[in-house]
């Protein structure tokens, strides 16, 4: 009897023991394990594409964009709408996912004809930025409204991109103030009021400066006329971490004029996957939109 009560004792101790040997690794495994279930991300590139033909600087070839697409899936990168990003830089929320949003700008018809259905096989949200003055005028672009209602119904977002496509952030030099308000008029509000005639159920919130140009006397027009954001091509990624700013950049993709595409790209990639280090700034996003 008490040499079974000394293998017991014996065998209590060994077990405390090694749990005590082995519990700064388990403290580790479970830490990481921890690390892995709440890594948060709050950097959010918007790439900004154009032509989806190969030709003229500001294109892609549609081999270059389809392969984009793939890149950013094999990545783990979710692509999200634009309108979940304001929503969540908004209520100050981080990510559970490193995500991206996608833009296409100008009235080019292999939006519609070539960049949506590409888009459709990934199952990727897309914001498209339309100016008015050529939708179904300019035979070299050849967007229609009929397009564009379709590709709004298909789920496509259709935002604004002004009435002419022209610089307006300042006034020109033979303008009197009351012309060049009634050409910002035109461009930001005739233009919103447009699309939404145009296409049932539209909600204009986003505005794209034409070619980047923007001011802060512009931005405050902007947002008396009722837009919530207003995009540039300043390349910089949307931070989730700070205060929300209703001006977001966006990093351009295209052949020319940036003068590495590729790596470009790769540091957009880069920044949706850095995890967020410090804690309680914001609040974690637990869901997908």
């Amino acid at each position: 009897m008490g040499e079974r009560k000394f293998i017991y004792s014996s065998l209590a101790f060994l077990l405390c023991l090694l749990a005590y040997q082995a519990a700064p690794f388990l403290k580790r495994a479970l830490d990481s394990a921890e690390a892995d279930q709440t890594s948060q991300f709050h950097l959010v590139p918007i790439l900004c594409f154009h032509n989806i033909d190969g030709t003229g600087p500001y294109s892609v070839s549609q081999e270059r964009f389809r392969y984009y697409l793939e890149e950013i899936r094999n990545s783990g990168v979710r692509v999200i709408p634009l309108r979940s990003l304001v929503a969540q830089a908004r209520e100050n929320r981080l990510l559970r996912t490193p995500s991206v949003v996608i833009t296409i700008d100008d009235d080019y018809e292999n939006i519609a004809r070539v960049a949506a259905p590409i888009l459709r096989e990934f199952h990727y949200p897309a914001t498209f930025f339309f100016y008015i003055q050529d939708i179904g005028e300019n035979p070299r672009y050849g967007t229609s409204w009929d397009d564009l209602r379709r590709l709004h119904a298909e789920g496509f977002d259709i935002q604004n991109h002004s009435y002419s496509h022209t610089a307006f952030h300042h006034a020109l030099p033979e303008e009197t103030a009351a012309m060049y308000q009634a050409r910002v008029d035109r461009e930001i509000v005739l233009s919103k009021q447009i699309f939404e005639s145009k296409i049932p159920d539209l909600d204009v919130y986003a505005f794209a400066y034409p070619m980047g140009y923007y001011s802060a006397p512009l931005r405050a027009r902007l947002m008396d006329a009722g837009y919530e954001i207003l995009l540039t091509t300043d390349a910089r990624p949307v931070d989730l971490s700070r205060p929300f700013d209703p001006t977001f950049h966006r990093y351009t993709i295209q052949k020319y004029f940036v003068r590495d595409p590729e790596a470009m790209f790769r540091l957009q990639l880069r920044y949706a996957t850095r995890p967020y280090e410090a804690d309680n700034v914001a609040r974690t996003d637990t869901g997908d939109h």
